[in-house]
């Protein structure tokens, strides 16, 4: 690189991951759907693993391999299976149900830069790297020149400025307005390898908008195939990116989503990948029949589950890879504050649910791996720390307390001649919805809420929807409590902005993913427009943060159940270098971006399919 040019900083792993995740949002459709039950990864510094025993068991056993149902020679393929899909035709990630999650489409687009959490390691990739003026007022991103689109037109600068400013006009879009509207004053192009963002204020965080540091990161569009479409409709099928992969083919009846390694790749002499194919499938719906499909080496990556994965490591079966996260993140209770949905809009009646919840039995016996509980609003990692502050947990302490909760819905909800919980007039019934299905670990959290609750006499309907229903039902504020997942952590700048007053839309208006709780607090929001501009580690921060934290747990908008914690199971029948526990050279998630460096990383062991 020249050495006049800007440089990248590096990053701070967790500060960019509080950031980010404060930014995740539930969308609608297939992006909701295979959320559910997928892990995340770790903070820098290494791996936050709970290795399981018997990690390396003795290969006692031998391999049956069964035949894949694919269109494409099984040992040229990397084969990963994942949870129903639902969108087939469209690779718009800007609409609810617009593409299809944990599918492929992130080994088919690349992100400006990528942020391990495995290594700490930031990558300059489409970008080369940005820079600040001395006001931070200005950003400077500079582009590869070399990098290219699928269809062999070149990746400018003019494409990034094109999507940034899609976005920020269009703030009905996912991924819309929010920042870039409330920073972009405009874009200037000194070249076709350089953007000038001019910001409305100053901020020195703008540039993590533009890391792939969790899932899919900041999508940038081809403006050649974009230009003059509606991106509200527009299915941009088969999808235009820059990525070592191209759409070969969607089969719907197999769910199934076949790429192929596009041999004019751009970025070629960094990252050749290994596989001429990655197959994503559906996996069948019977634990015990996709569990089999991995025994049988049907399936490179996922397909199996921890109980499973216990009976394959006891009977010493050789080719199974586990390597374990800790999410970033917490699975959480969403709790709607607005008036309009009743008793659940006070303070108080959130804290009596707080008081029902177990943490302890649900991080110990529901989750698929113990875990321990959460009470802050982000992951434990060790980096966090410093954002704790014990004297106010220990001020609203946490606890399952069924008395408790009992005194506080006398007080605000008493029971009536009938027994019946009353609110203003009206019985007392709380509504829970969630994405995951009827077997999943945040259905299960919710089915132990509600059972508690009932024994406070708090009656609870409990929902389990699928992607696009939940998606839009939770969006627009149609639920008395949602038991999914959330990444906030205490960036106060990342962490509280969403949750002001002026980005609550009333009860059934699409939240675009911004304070979908409806909660509002005038407060709150003086403090975190005061952290707005400020260094999150700079002394005087620290007093408003805990001064915003104290408003949090006073209000409960959203309730920290537990941490989260997954494994992630590769089969080396057919490849071998999958980062484990010891060698984690990679975040091992395949729905994420950073997947491509893994396909570059792994290798062939020569073993062929049955014919």
């Amino acid at each position: 690189m020249n050495e006049n040019a800007p440089r990248p900083q590096f990053e701070d792993v967790a500060e960019v991951v509080r950031y980010q995740l404060s930014r995740r949002s539930l969308v609608g459709g297939g992006a909701a759907a295979a959320l559910t039950g997928l892990l995340a990864a770790c903070s820098g510094g290494g791996s936050y693993s709970d290795k399981p025993a018997n990690n390396k068991p003795v290969a006692t056993k031998s391999v049956q391999i069964g035949k894949a149902n694919i269109p494409v020679p099984r040992d040229q393929s990397v084969i990963i299976g994942q949870v129903e899909f639902t969108v087939f035709d469209s690779f718009n990630t800007m609409i609810p149900n617009g593409a299809p999650s944990g599918a492929g489409f992130e080994i088919c687009r690349e992100a400006m830069f990528y942020l391990s959490f495995a290594t700490g390691e930031l990558k300059p990739w489409l970008a080369t790297a940005y820079k600040y003026n001395a006001g931070h007022t200005e950003l400077t991103i500079t582009f590869d020149p070399l990098a290219k689109w699928s269809d062999g037109k070149p990746l400018t600068a003019n494409d990034f400025k094109f999507t940034v400013m899609l976005l920020r006009d269009r703030p009905e879009l996912f991924g819309g307005g929010g920042e870039l509207k409330e920073f972009v004053k405009e874009i200037v192009l000194p070249d076709d390898h350089t953007a000038v963002i001019k910001l409305t204020k100053a901020t020195p965080r703008f540039h993590y908008n533009f890391i792939a540091a969790i899932a899919g990161g900041f999508d940038i569009l081809p403006a050649h195939v974009w230009q003059g479409q509606d991106p509200t409709k527009f299915k941009s099928n088969p999808p235009v990116r820059s990525g070592p992969y191209k759409l070969k083919t969607a089969i719907r009846n197999q769910k199934m989503f076949v790429w192929e390694k596009d041999p004019n790749y751009w970025n070629k002499d960094k990252l050749d990948v290994a596989a001429q194919y990655v197959v994503f499938q559906s996996v069948s719906k019977q634990a015990d029949q996709a569990s089999l499909a991995f025994e049988r080496a049907e399936f490179d990556v996922g397909s199996i589950d921890e109980q499973h994965a216990k009976q394959l490591r006891n009977t010493g079966y050789p080719n199974l890879v586990t390597t374990q996260f800790h999410d970033p993140n917490p699975r959480v209770m969403w709790l709607n504050c607005d008036p309009a949905r009743g008793v659940i809009s006070e303070p108080k009646m959130r804290w009596a649910i707080n008081y029902c919840l177990d943490r302890a039995k649900i991080g110990k016996s529901i989750w698929p791996v113990e875990v321990p509980p959460a009470v802050y609003p982000w992951a434990d990692y060790p980096t966090n720390d410093k954002w704790k502050n014990d004297e106010l947990a220990n001020k609203y302490k946490f606890e399952f307390n069924l008395d408790k909760a009992t005194g506080i819905l006398d007080e605000i909800c008493p029971k009536n001649a009938a027994g019946k919980r009353m609110y203003k007039g009206k019985e007392v019934n709380l509504e829970i919805i969630t994405p995951s299905p009827v077997d999943g670990g945040e259905y299960a959290i919710a089915n132990v809420l509600k059972t508690d609750l009932a024994k406070v006499g708090v009656p609870a309907t409990l929902r389990s929807l699928s992607g696009s229903v939940h998606g839009e039902k939770f969006e627009r504020g149609e639920f008395d409590i949602d038991s999914s997942w959330a990444g906030f952590a205490n960036d106060p700048e990342q962490m509280y902005s969403d949750w002001e007053s002026a980005k609550a839309q009333p009860i059934g208006k699409n939240a675009a993913g911004k304070n979908k709780m409806r909660f509002r607090n005038t407060k709150f929001d003086e403090l975190s427009h005061q952290l707005a501009a400020m260094d999150p580690s700079a002394p005087e921060a620290k007093p408003l943060m805990d001064e915003a934290l104290e408003i949090y747990l006073q209000n409960l908008p959203l309730l920290s159940v537990i941490q989260t914690g997954y494994p992630s199971y590769f089969n080396t029948v057919f490849w071998t270098g999958w980062p484990t526990d010891d060698d984690l050279y990679e975040v091992p998630l395949n729905w994420w971006q950073h997947f491509i460096f893994i396909l570059g990383k792994i290798k062939a062991t020569g073993t062929k399919g049955p014919a």
